[in-house]
C-alpha cells in the first residue's frame, strides 16, 4: 500500500532538508526559489524569516572544498606531467649515448659511467649470465654472474623494481636502498637475451614496485639492440 504524498506536511521538508542539508545544494534551482520566496516575505511575517535556515555559507563552503579539490587534482597533473618529461628526457640521453659508441667497451662505458649521470643512480652496469659469456665481454666492462643468482635477485621475474634481495645486493657488489633489474628482450638473440641491465638507486624511493616500468623496458630495449650490434661487430673478422 502506497503512502499519500498529500499527507506530507511542511514539517516533514523540513525534517528531510535537516537531515540532508547538501540536498539543495544540489538542485540549486529549488535553492533560488526558496531564497526569492524568502525574499518577498512581508515585514509580518518577520518572526518566520528569523527561523529560515541561510544555506549560502554552507554552499560557499562546498564551493570553496571542490575548487580546493580541483586545484590540487590540477597541480598533481602537472607534477606527473613534469616528471614525465624528465624521464623521457634522460631515456633520450641515453639514447644518444649508446648510439655514440663505437664497440663492446664503448657501450660498457656509457652504462657504467655515463647512465649513473643521466639517471641519477647509484650505479649501473650490464650483466650476463656466465654460462653464456662469450670472450672479450668481460674484457669490455660486462659483469659476469650465475643464471642462478641472476634468477633469484629478479625473482623470477623478466623485472624487477624495489628493495634488493641477498641475491640483488650480490650482483650489485655492494649495498642499496633499492634497484631495478630489467632483463633484455628475449626476442633477441643470444647471449644478448642472457643479459640485464642494474641500476642501483641512491633512494628507497628511486625504484618501487608501483612506479611506471615503461621507460625502463624501452631502456632495456635500447640497450639490447645497441648490444647486438656491437656483438655483430665484435665477431666480423678484423
Amino acid at each position: 500500500m502506497t503512502k499519500d504524498k498529500s499527507a506530507i506536511s511542511a514539517e516533514d521538508v523540513v525534517a528531510y532538508i535537516t537531515a540532508h542539508p547538501d540536498c539543495l545544494a544540489h538542485h540549486p534551482d529549488l535553492l533560488a526559489q526558496c531564497l526569492d520566496a524568502s525574499k518577498s516575505v512581508s515585514g509580518d511575517n518577520a518572526h518566520d524569516q528569523a527561523n529560515i535556515v541561510d544555506l549560502s555559507p554552507a554552499l560557499a563552503a562546498r564551493a570553496r572544498d571542490e575548487a580546493r579539490r580541483v586545484g590540487l587534482a590540477h597541480k598533481s597533473m602537472l607534477h606527473v606531467a613534469a616528471e614525465n618529461m624528465v624521464s623521457w628526457r634522460r631515456l633520450h640521453h641515453a639514447t644518444l649515448g649508446l648510439l655514440a659508441s663505437n664497440d663492446l667497451a664503448g657501450l660498457c662505458h656509457v652504462i657504467s659511467a655515463e647512465f649513473p649521470v643521466i639517471f641519477d643512480v647509484e650505479k649501473s652496469a650490464l650483466i650476463i649470465e656466465s654460462e653464456t659469456s662469450l670472450s672479450g665481454m668481460v674484457a669490455a666492462g660486462l659483469d659476469v654472474r650465475p643464471a642462478a643468482q641472476i634468477a633469484a635477485a629478479l625473482h623470477d621475474r623478466t623485472l624487477y623494481l624495489g628493495t634488493p634481495s641477498e641475491a640483488g645486493t650480490a650482483i650489485m657488489g655492494q649495498a642499496a636502498p633499492s634497484m631495478a633489474l630489467i632483463r633484455l628482450p628475449d626476442r633477441l638473440p643470444d647471449p644478448v637475451s642472457n643479459c640485464v641491465l642494474l641500476l642501483a638507486g641512491k633512494h628507497s624511493t628511486s625504484f618501487q614496485p608501483e612506479l611506471g616500468s615503461d621507460l625502463l623496458v624501452l631502456l632495456a630495449e635500447m640497450v639490447g639492440v645497441t648490444l647486438a650490434a656491437r656483438l655483430e661487430s665484435l665477431a666480423e673478422p678484423t
